[in-house]
């Protein structure tokens, strides 16, 4: 190795001394191997047995509540507590079999479950089934399912409306209005997984193979193709609402819905065809991402792999802290749950001893304003912002230093639009988001 000196100045360019390229090495690799240490790590939990062939999983905006389809014959939908795994069974074999893909909507009342031709509305508080809407052609078959941000509509891609073209369709989420509208999406591909973007403006569907994902206007039902990727699969739209991660297959694309192009290929991964089978924590940090063959937990601020599991599955769900992520794996008939540990690794964004949380008893989703209610272990300086779905500060709540001690703040949305909304509190040692849902 050819030693080379290079010389090192302080900011006022005085030399303060030297170093040689093996020196550098060994300091570029103590620094990034420093850097990565602060990333956590998750761990397998538990193994919740669910029965044949569990598929879909959606989680609620709370984490209290799993919902998990068996895709098989008798047709059933599992919900699951997350504080004791307990199981409650609901069976909707008498309206149809193979139930697949599954959503939740804002306020947490209602599950929206896809099977072949039907969405089935699930009541989450009786965990019972409140309806179905049978879609208009008999040949229909039903994957991914999203609904709107204002828990109005559900949208899903309609894979031969009429028998003869395919599109996204648009119903009632609640199930209380019949009827639907149609928006037509050319495709040589199969439109199968959906998400829709924070404003609700706009829905990103996969295609399955051999044609690029779409971007389709709610609003306008204007039509545009994501360009860079020939065939894609699950997907997720970041919280921020500017960019998407689509799995294309054999690797991870980070996507502009600015550009509506690929602007970075993230990793490579085993093959999978699961329509939802990658989750975004809150705050856009982490990506959970399920391959057949393994999981991987990505860092978005570097667009890296931070950890690797050699078991694969079908799709995910993550609490919006990413404290717990849950895996469907078809196969084995498992729910498998993955903790964030809570030693070994420096974590200095979520100490223990700080608790930051709606209070339970006051209302989210909210009609005019909510209270949030955070306790600090010792005197510290708080910011509490309120930011809409495009990251824009919509209200700052607290920026100053407050005393040890539980604390409420009251959010009076006045007349800004109805809609999804985060709130972020940030300590020296603290940075948590989570979501506020505005309804009139």
């Amino acid at each position: 190795m050819k030693i080379v000196n290079i010389a090192l100045y302080s900011r006022q360019m005085k030399w303060v001394g030297s170093i040689s390229t093996p020196h550098l090495m060994l300091l570029i690799c103590l620094v990034f191997f420093s850097a990565r240490a602060q990333e956590p790590q998750w761990e397998l939990d538990t193994v919740i047995s669910t029965g044949a062939s569990p598929s879909g999983i959606a989680i609620t905006s709370d984490g209290s509540k799993l919902v998990v389809t068996n895709n098989t014959v008798p047709g059933a939908v599992k919900i699951i507590s997350t504080s004791d795994y307990a199981l409650s069974d609901i069976d909707i074999s008498s309206i149809e079999n193979y139930p697949n893909g599954v959503t939740i909507a804002p306020n947490d009342s209602i599950a929206l479950v896809n099977t072949t031709h039907n969405v089935i509305f699930i009541d989450l508080f009786g965990d019972s089934v409140r309806g179905n809407f049978t879609a208009p052609c008999a040949s229909t078959t039903l994957y991914g399912i999203a609904v709107t941000p204002d828990g109005q509509d559900a949208v899903f891609p309609d894979l031969s409306s009429g028998c003869i073209q395919q599109g996204l369709r648009s119903i009632d989420a609640t199930g209380q209005t019949p009827g639907s509208s149609f928006i037509q999406v050319t495709t040589s591909g199969i439109l199968y997984g959906i998400a829709i973007t924070p404003d609700g403006s706009s829905a990103i569907v996969s295609t399955f193979t051999s044609d690029s994902p779409k971007k389709v206007n709610l609003l306008n039902s204007n039509v545009q193709s994501i360009t860079g990727i020939s065939g894609s699969y699950g997907l997720a739209i970041l919280h921020s609402g500017n960019e998407a991660l689509i799995f294309d297959g054999d690797s991870l694309d980070r996507i502009s819905l600015i550009s509506n192009s690929v602007t970075k290929k993230i990793s490579y991964l085993s093959y999978n065809v699961s329509f939802q089978n990658i989750a975004v924590t809150a705050d856009d940090k982490y990506a959970f991402v399920i391959g057949a063959f393994e999981k991987l937990v990505i860092s978005l601020a570097n667009d890296s792999v931070i950890q690797t599991f050699s078991a694969g599955g079908t799709n995910v769900a993550v609490t919006s802290d990413g404290s717990k992520f849950f895996v469907t794996d078809n196969y084995n008939g498992t729910v498998r749950v993955y903790k964030k540990q809570e030693s070994g690794v420096e974590d200095n964004h979520n100490p223990a001893p700080l608790t930051f949380a709606l209070q339970q008893n006051l209302p989210n989703p909210f009609s005019s304003s909510t209270d949030i209610s955070f306790t600090l272990p010792s005197k510290t300086f708080v910011s509490l912002k309120v930011f809409d779905p495009l990251g824009k500060e919509v209200a700052t709540l607290v920026n100053e230093e407050l005393p040890q001690g539980t604390h409420l703040r009251r959010w009076n949305a006045g007349s800004i639009p109805v809609g999804v909304y985060f709130y972020r509190l940030q300590t020296d040692k603290y940075d948590e988001t989570k979501k506020l849902i505005l309804l009139r």
